[in-house]
């Protein structure tokens, strides 16, 4: 009993906020590319925020549910339906028995989760349920999602009511064009790039390539360049850390990268602003503005705080829905 797959789409995956302390023996995080999206829709259902949920690129699967459950779609929009009847992200919907849900075209965004109250109940591996496509795993922890496989849901567990929406002001913003440039600190090589790289980096616009996936997207239309030879020891980096390949096109890692790499670290987009960016498609603009850690950590510690408080406004919310009249 769970979600039968009917049909897989181009890259359907088992993800959750992946796996912490672990870096120091290769293994990387994983995890939602858009650790925001999942967060609120988990949060929406009544679920902790790391609750596994699914992540989809477009096309997107065909799912039939084969137990009752409440379910929320949010990230990405691809015009969701259930039986051909449209849906709305960021919203509580009831799901019987043999109904299917589908995904029609990619309005907006790259990424869309679909999240179930009581969270998915498939395998983890240190601690947690996220893909990881390296390490090889069995089943849905070592690749992504086929026609024919089975998705449990967590048993026995009361579901909140339906309908419940989020209010426009909590849901992302999702930029997708160069208006408002994303957050980056300077990398540790940033000092090597010559004068007139440093000044692009920061006054000229890039867009998303093609060669994009879960590991990393290059970023094209701009060439850096180094001002002097650099050769480094293989050195930590992380999802949001910007290298510059020996060819000038800059590569942003994401949420599979590795845990060291060689090439130079020129910038590192902040936490807060990585949803605007992996939620951004191949050819849509991408500009950086350099900040500062204190500003940095700012703007993590005020999205923290207001995932707490939307978790609070929506545990009173159900728990006024099940208060009995007198």
């Amino acid at each position: 009993m769970g979600i039968r797959v009917l049909e897989a789409g181009l890259y359907t995956t088992v993800q959750d906020a992946g796996r912490s302390g672990q870096r120091r023996w290769g293994i990387g995080r994983g995890g939602a590319l858009d650790g925001l999206a999942a967060s609120l829709l988990n949060i929406l259902l009544g679920n902790p925020p790391e609750a596994a949920l699914l992540e989809m690129h477009f096309p997107g699967p065909r799912l039939r549910f084969e137990q009752a459950t409440v379910m929320a779609i949010g990230g990405a929009d691809f015009a969701p339906t259930l039986d051909g009847r449209p849906l709305a992200n960021w919203q509580r919907y009831a799901v019987q028995p043999g109904q299917q849900l589908a995904f029609r075209q990619p309005r907006r965004g790259r990424w869309a989760y679909l999240a179930v109250a009581g969270g998915l109940a498939t395998p983890r591996w240190l601690g947690s349920a996220s893909m990881n496509p390296f390490a090889g795993l069995d089943g849905l922890l070592g690749r992504p999602l086929r026609a024919g496989d089975e998705i449990p849901l967590s048993p026995g567990l009361p579901t909140p009511a339906a309908g419940l929406a989020l209010a426009h002001r909590t849901r992302p913003e999702y930029v997708t064009d160069d208006t408002r440039p994303l957050r980056v600190l300077p990398g540790a090589e940033f000092h090597a790039l010559d004068p007139d790289s440093q000044a692009a980096l920061f006054d000229e616009a890039m867009t998303i390539g093609a060669d994009s996936n879960r590991m990393a997207t290059r970023l094209e239309g701009v060439r850096l360049r180094l001002a002097y030879p650099v050769e480094l020891v293989s050195s930590a980096v992380a999802c949001g850390s910007i290298q510059l390949p020996p060819d000038g096109r800059p590569v942003v890692l994401l949420a599979d990268a590795q845990t060291i790499g060689g090439y130079p670290r020129v910038a590192h987009i902040i936490t807060a602003d990585l949803p605007d960016f992996v939620q951004r498609r191949p050819g849509q603009p991408v500009r950086f503005q350099p900040t500062t850690i204190v500003e940095a950590e700012r703007a993590a510690a005020t999205q923290r705080q207001r995932l707490r408080q939307l978790a609070t406004a929506v545990a009173l919310t159900d728990t006024a829905r099940t208060v009995p009249e007198r």
